[in-house]
């Protein structure tokens, strides 16, 4: 599972995209959401919590969730974040997995994120 958020300016009008993928590298899901005026870490964790909620109601069991934001995967990896803004965004997110038998969290280089990087600014 791929996410990505964008801001054109920061702040500015922001939107999140996701790519859900099977275990063979098949699209299971793909989508966009326009997001309210905000800054790129809320779009990009925005886009965390929107991939891992559809992933959620997909049935995913086991969740491999990838993006280019390292500040965001490093605050999922580490259980925190300390900019407050976000912290109730990562919260939310860290809870989400307890629902999945297993999930890892890692980064994607920018040009490995292209697709989602595409859907995020589909909107904005």
């Amino acid at each position: 599972m791929n996410f990505d958020g964008a801001s054109k300016g920061n702040p500015g009008p922001s939107g999140a995209g996701f790519i859900v993928r099977d275990w063979k590298g098949e699209v299971m899901a793909l989508g966009a959401q326009k997001l309210d005026e905000g800054t790129n870490n809320i779009a990009e964790v925005s886009a965390t919590l929107l991939a891992v909620r559809i992933g959620k109601l997909l049935g995913v069991r086991k969740l491999c969730l990838e993006g280019d934001s390292l500040i965001i995967i490093q605050a999922i990896m580490k259980r925190s974040l300390e900019a407050w803004q976000l912290q109730n965004f990562i919260s939310s997110i860290i809870e989400e997995p307890n629902f999945f038998e297993d999930y890892q969290v890692s980064h994607a280089r920018r040009e490995d994120n292209a697709e989602a990087d595409i859907l995020s600014k589909w909107d904005i």
